[in-house]
């Protein structure tokens, strides 16, 4: 193997934010084994970057949530691994078995390659990084109605499974999700003493460019279809009937860069980090699109460009120091405007692209 600054293997690289952060990898000289759940997806994301071939190795993971699911990759790794990074769960709010869809593939795939990378991947392993989110931290019953102190790495979600499946609400079931294949994570490495450290990074609502294989609109991903594309493609026809599930955004290349910066960064060991810019409402993504894009005026609605808060909002605010505090000097995050702008970008010329087909 030619010099690198070590093996990564990355689950769910077929993903919006997996496919981020093996961009990143690869461009930092890092080796990658990454997951997808078949050969086809691995040859779809080949067929969008083509440079990529020959920089990373494709493994196939069917079922994230099935016994050992992660066993073969250690197994079959003809060298061992130096770093971990978990990605895969899913993000899909129109689901209604929230225990089989949301649930379990977040706290099995999560404790599943724990353990594989325990049992099996040798004491080469330095440190698993955990794509957590901010929902693990935020009071599902009291985020957005009445501002209350800003969120730190202390707080905990109180949401629990039995409460996400009462209120037949998917973004409660996501959120249950989340938190609860966090703390399987912790309690694992307590129980375990595994030779490797974890660090958790708990993101909001992620946007930004995307580097996985879009096929068409409905291929869009959550994140990026409620908060920005979803004002292009008709679905909000009125400002007073929008609503955010999460009221602050983090751009997909800041997220992968903590990712990466987390595998080395001795100040990570250990740490659960929120990954946070700023505010994101319905009322500041029109405007700026509105701004930047006078072309698309008589596709998006003008709403009430001085009233940035929804009626009777008022979302409570994040603590984003430790951030700071870990990655050092040349840490920051990208503004609002930039990342819509960016993001406005490539779902235009995404819609040139199928426009063609």
């Amino acid at each position: 193997m030619a010099e690198t600054k070590g093996l990564v293997f990355l689950t769910g690289a077929s993903g919006f934010i997996a496919s981020q952060i093996l961009s990143d990898l690869i461009e930092e000289g890092f080796s990658v084994v990454a997951s997808v759940r078949s050969e086809a997806k691995a040859q779809e994301v080949l067929d969008v970057h083509p440079d990529w071939k020959g920089k990373v190795s494709f493994v196939s993971v069917p079922d994230i949530v099935a016994e050992n699911a992660f066993d073969h990759v250690f197994k079959d790794a003809k060298t061992p691994f130096d770093y971990v990074i978990h990605t895969a769960s899913p993000v899909n709010f129109s689901v209604t078995d929230f225990q089989k869809d949301l649930i379990d593939p977040a706290v099995k795939g999560t404790v599943g390659v724990l353990n594989s990378a325990h049992q099996l991947g040798g004491s080469n392993i330095k440190r698993f990084v955990l794509l957590g989110s901010a929902v693990a931290v935020l009071d599902s019953f009291n985020d957005t109605g009445s501002a209350g102190p800003d969120y730190t790495e202390k707080d905990w979600n109180p949401v629990t499974t039995a409460s996400a499946i009462e209120s037949k609400s998917a973004v409660l079931g996501y959120n249950a999700s989340k938190k609860l294949a966090e703390e399987a994570a912790w309690q694992f490495v307590t129980d375990n003493k595994p030779s490797f450290d974890l660090t958790v990074l708990n993101p909001d609502v992620v946007i930004g460019p995307m580097l996985y294989p879009v096929h068409g609109p409905k291929n869009v991903n959550e994140t990026n279809g409620f908060a920005i594309y979803n004002f292009l493609n008709g679905t909000y026809k009125d400002i007073e009937s929008i609503k955010f599930p999460f009221y602050h955004f983090i751009d997909i290349r800041d997220l992968s860069r903590a990712h990466v910066l987390s595998l080395t960064t001795p100040a990570a060991s250990g740490q659960r980090i929120i990954i946070v810019s700023g505010l994101i409402t319905p009322q500041l993504v029109i405007n700026t699109i509105r701004k930047n894009f006078p072309q698309l005026h008589d596709r998006i609605i003008e709403g009430h460009p001085d009233k940035i808060l929804p009626e009777g909002l008022d979302p409570r605010g994040w603590v984003n120091k430790k951030s700071f505090d870990v990655f050092g000097q040349g840490w920051g995050y990208r503004g609002l405007e930039e990342s819509i702008v960016d993001t406005v970008n490539c779902l235009l010329a995404f819609e040139k692209r199928w426009a063609k087909k």
